[in-house]
């Protein structure tokens, strides 16, 4: 673990935003049971848990059940800050859809260049493409059937997000070219190397995390964040304690105030050790 600037007292109590891809799980999908057992210590302690991913809210509630949210409660964060939910009750405290006329740019772009979009209707992945192997890591990670649509165009609208997938070595300057057309209309950023994510414009886990942060009646001073993609760099920045996995882009890692080691060797649950079974924690895991 490296601290990379001086960091500020924690203020109780604080609210602990994780990441999931990269963060809490390891490059095989799964997370560590020493993972689970520290995160689930936080929360019997006093922490809220939010995770905060780029995954529709069905990919996310296997890991919040995992981590102990069904009894303990927390916040969810989806689709990269468009949506914000109670984890028990499932009531929506914010909700944001990418808009309407967003879509044709991001499908005029996708198939000009060859590349295959995705996005997520209802508890379905929708695509022109169910074999395209990225299409298929979406699948795998969040659990969701696909279905195979002839035009998305005619998907049903407003959608929460679009997702063009493609070599990594094609994505930036396909990200450049999507940003520049949908300027003060939609955010264009990499999730992944090869996961480009179409988002209304300013939408982001660190808007939803101030919005979250107001709910509760805290401040940045409340909030520990984790995270490895350009996504969670807002919700680093913000953070009193942002952590950024070694594994995470170097853009990533150089708005972090710590850097965790990588996500294979359950660098997250090292940190998080560090914090509170310190010499002087300001309280003792249990």
């Amino acid at each position: 673990m490296q601290n990379r600037f001086p960091l500020s007292p924690f203020t109780f109590p604080f609210l602990l935003a994780l990441d999931v891809d990269g963060t809490l799980a390891r490059p095989d999908g799964t997370i560590s049971q020493r993972t689970v057992d520290v995160v689930k210590a936080l929360q019997r302690s006093g922490a809220v848990l939010c995770i905060a991913s780029g995954r529709p809210p069905l990919g996310i509630r296997p890991v919040a059940e995992l981590l102990g949210m069904d009894e303990y409660g927390g916040y969810i964060i989806g689709y990269n800050g468009g949506v914000l939910m109670e984890h028990s009750t499932g009531k929506m405290l914010y909700t944001a859809s990418l808009p309407d006329e967003a879509l044709p740019v991001v499908v005029e772009c996708g198939r000009r260049q060859g590349h295959t979009m995705l996005t997520y209707v209802g508890d379905e992945i929708c695509t022109e493409k169910v074999s395209d192997s990225y299409v298929q890591i979406s699948h795998r990670r969040n659990g969701m059937p696909i279905r195979e649509v002839a035009d998305f165009m005619a998907l049903p609208r407003p959608l929460p997000k679009c997702i063009i997938t493609g070599d990594p070595c094609d994505m930036p300057a396909l990200q450049r070219e999507v940003s520049a057309r949908l300027y003060g209309i939609a955010d264009a950023y990499l999730s992944e190397a090869y996961f480009l994510e179409v988002v209304r414009c300013g939408i982001d886990k660190a808007d939803a995390l101030s919005r979250l942060l107001d709910h509760l009646g805290l401040t940045h001073r409340n909030l520990i964040a984790a995270g490895d993609g350009h996504n969670d760099m807002g919700m680093i920045r913000l953070a009193s304690h942002g952590i950024a996995m070694a594994n995470a882009h170097p853009d990533v890692r150089k708005v972090a105030d710590i850097i965790a080691p990588p996500a294979s060797e359950d660098g997250l649950a090292q940190v998080l050790e560090s914090f509170f079974r310190g010499p002087k924690p300001p309280f003792v895991i249990p």
